[in-house]
């Protein structure tokens, strides 16, 4: 049986994994969805669900031999280059919709899959569906509408901003940010407004039924913009780690790792939950059996 790693051999996670299960003697292959259509191909039967795949290097996988995948990353379809626009379009579309459906339909253990790929597309309702199960969130205004942005700005004195999707780190707020001129830059693009939460950063993975979580120590308001951060193993109190799971099930996620704020009362704050989030940093600073636990998901004997 087959591991496949979606993503690409530029991607450092990905081509770590590939080494590493290869190195573990797994069957294990590289498919990246930019060499579709032209280098990779695709055969669906719909009427038994089986896929047959044929990589680049010739090798076919015959349907019901794909044990497992890693989504690591979905790098889209490449548009077909063509002389006639709408065949062009017509081309690229046809393309994209083969490819997703070989995404959603593929029968085998994801980690993860379509489903949590889109929650994470669409923070909004990733967001609504964590605050839905009671854990706490922060106060959050998210749109277009420069008048609500005002608003909360002023009932939130403290104030974080940050994109609806993804893309670029979280600042926070100052009143030249919610200046005439800048505000018109939201028919552009919606933001993410949050109240700004005090404390420290926890990062908890959650691989299966197994949590695991470290404390990230940065002056940074965002994490990600310490060259060097010191992370420690967090021991999560029973609660918390039981709520991890309990999100990382509604978010449709197998492999995650959610971003907490632990505060100075002790509250553990849900900001964001990643569907492919980088372990090799966190692992390689504080010890946290990461890549262990995630060949675990994709190599168990019941991962179909």
């Amino acid at each position: 049986m087959t591991v496949l790693i979606l993503g690409g051999h530029d991607d450092d996670h990905a081509a770590f994994m590939l080494a590493h299960l290869d190195g573990l003697g797994h069957d294990v292959e590289m498919i990246d969805s930019r060499w579709f259509p032209s280098d990779l191909r695709l055969a669906l039967d719909p009427s038994s669900g089986g896929w047959r795949v044929t990589l680049p290097t010739g090798r076919v996988l015959a349907p019901g031999e794909v044990r497992s995948v890693y989504w690591r990353c979905y790098n889209s379809v490449p548009g077909a280059e063509l002389p006639d626009p709408d065949q062009s379009f017509i081309a690229g579309n046809d393309a994209r919709g083969m490819f997703e459906s070989f995404l959603i339909s593929l029968p085998a253990r994801w980690v993860n899959g379509w489903d949590g790929f889109v929650m994470h597309q669409t923070k909004p309702v990733q967001l609504a569906k964590v605050a839905a199960l009671g854990v706490p969130v922060p106060a959050t205004c998210l749109g277009n509408d420069p008048e609500s942005v005002r608003e909360f700005a002023a009932r939130h004195p403290a104030c974080i901003f940050k994109p609806v999707q993804g893309g670029a780190h979280t600042r926070r707020l100052t009143p030249g940010h919610l200046t005439e001129a800048n505000l018109k830059t939201l028919a552009l693009s919606p933001v993410t407004l949050q109240e700004e939460i005090p404390g420290t950063n926890i990062r908890a993975f959650v691989a299966g039924d197994r949590v695991m979580a470290c404390d990230v120590k940065s002056e940074h308001i965002d994490f990600r913009d310490s060259d060097d951060p010191t992370i420690i193993v967090h021991e999560l109190p029973a609660d918390v780690a039981a709520q991890s799971l309990k999100i990382a099930e509604a978010l449709k996620l197998t492999w995650t790792g959610i971003d907490y704020r632990l505060t100075p009362e002790g509250r553990h704050v849900f900001l964001e939950a990643n569907p492919s989030p980088m372990f090799r940093g966190f692992e390689s600073r504080c010890g946290l059996p990461l890549t262990e636990s995630l060949t675990r998901l994709l190599t168990m004997e019941d991962a179909r």
